[in-house]
């Protein structure tokens, strides 16, 4: 009999930990308590970066087809198509790959996180039902087959949750729709996020002698924020024009001398906030995170939350003609960002519970970067399979480490941004100054001309 994997949460880490277990073997059942509807429905902005995106053309067959990604600055990944594109005979999973790549073009690689899973779930379920897949690497192009006779790949939308978990025994006790069931797993992985109702809380409540522990990293001096999701009407014309901004690429900063209309809102810094913006052409929706004023994360207000948001948009663009919608989505949060003591864990019987994801180590938004931290932890599994998970130390202190060299990177680089907007500041202020003194000289000069 071969062996049996179970994955809490079907975000994308548990989906494409999904497919590396199958490649190894592995069946597989993904649960997940929320129904379809809502697994499918979150709102958040995530940015797709090059390797992740050559990683998901390569499971596709478009290549063969003559399709091709050609990568610009940040933000912009165009797809290429084929002279005879109005011929080709292109399968159900073809248009799947087709569409989900003209959204990443079309959105700036910056897509809503639910567009993400619903087309790895899908995905993942063409693959399944053909029993394997290629993986069209440049370098090292390789072919995995599935024992579809053996290997099962279940998934459970809001109809099962976990009311036990015994590591001793490597037994799971569900709750499938009112009927309870033990059954036994060689491989557990929490895939669940990093919330009070997060999987590793019932683990560590059940199973204190092999409890997961975390270890605080460094958090944001600057500790609160807000996201909101709505719609804009008669955007600014730089919006569509450049409809992502960062701070990393120094295109969300506010000028100094326009942060007094922000002090009036609570923020009590020198400095403007970092913004990141998402505008979509196609739908006419816009995506907002970044920092808000600590009164607003203490009054927990998403009146407060709009009304920021609206002002950093008119502040930004120096337009406010525009108009928006009530929001979808508005919440305000603080980072609490820690890593797990262990990557995964031997279980005394020979199986394995392992962390993924946001359950791994939650990610720091400023840093853009989650999304494909959470997809090498599902990558990192047929290897470790493979070395018996000898090497999960190894990384587990290499993502410590890579958080830790990016977020100093990164704060070093708002501060050169944030050093430019001094310069320039200081460069206008000169400016004016200059253009003062020779407008007083001019006068004089006019005095002295009546002599």
């Amino acid at each position: 009999m071969g062996k049996k994997a179970y994955i809490i949460g079907m975000g994308p880490a548990g989906l494409a930990s999904a497919l590396a277990l199958l490649a190894k073997g592995y069946s597989v059942e993904l649960i997940d308590c929320r129904s379809e509807d809502d697994v499918f429905s979150r709102k958040q902005g995530v940015f797709l970066q090059d390797d992740t995106i050559r990683d998901f053309f390569a499971l596709s067959q478009l290549a063969s087809k003559g399709y091709s990604l050609e990568f610009k600055d940040n933000f912009i990944c165009k797809l290429i198509r084929p002279m005879d594109e109005s011929s080709l005979k292109l399968s159900a999973e073809d248009q799947l790959d087709l569409a989900f790549f003209e959204l990443i073009e079309k959105e700036r690689t910056v897509i809503p996180i639910a567009e993400l899973q619903r087309y790895q779930y899908n995905k993942l379920k063409y693959i399944y039902a053909q029993g394997g897949f290629t993986f069209q690497d440049e370098e090292d192009p390789y072919t995995v087959k599935f024992n579809n006779a053996e290997q099962q790949l279940i998934f459970h939308l809001g109809d099962t949750q976990v009311v036990k978990v015994d590591a001793e025994n490597q037994e799971l006790t569900l709750d499938h729709d009112g009927s309870i069931q033990n059954h036994s797993f060689d491989l557990l992985v929490d895939a669940s996020g990093k919330t009070s109702k997060s999987f590793t809380q019932l683990w560590n409540t059940q199973n204190p002698e092999f409890a997961i522990g975390y270890e605080k990293l460094d958090n944001p001096d600057h500790n609160a924020f807000g996201v909101m999701y709505l719609s804009i009407n008669n955007p600014p014309l730089a919006m569509i024009a450049n409809p992502v901004l960062s701070p990393i690429e120094g295109t969300s900063f506010i000028s100094l001398d326009k942060i007094a209309p922000l002090k009036a809102l609570g923020w009590t810094h020198d400095h403007p906030p970092l913004i990141y913006l998402k505008y979509s052409k196609k739908s006419g929706d816009l995506y907002l995170t970044g920092e808000i004023p600590e009164s607003i994360l203490k009054d927990n207000s998403k009146k407060g939350l709009k009304q920021w948001f609206d002002l950093v948009l008119q502040l930004l663009f120096n337009n406010t003609n525009f108009k928006t919608s009530p929001p979808a989505l508005a919440s305000v949060f603080k980072t609490d960002i820690e890593i797990a003591d262990k990557f995964a864990l031997l279980l005394p019987k020979g199986g394995i519970f392992c962390l993924v994801g946001d359950a791994l180590m939650p990610a720091n938004f400023l840093l853009g970067c989650g999304i494909s931290n959470a997809l090498d932890d599902a990558n990192q599994l047929p290897d470790m399979i493979d070395n018996q998970f000898s090497q999960s130390e190894a990384y587990r202190n290499l993502r410590y480490l890579d958080y830790k060299n990016d977020w100093l990177f990164f704060k070093e680089l708002i501060a050169l941004r944030l050093k430019s907007l001094q310069l320039e500041q200081q460069l206008d202020l000169s400016k004016q100054e200059m253009e003062l003194k020779q407008r007083e000289l001019e006068s004089v000069q006019q005095q002295y001309s009546f002599y």
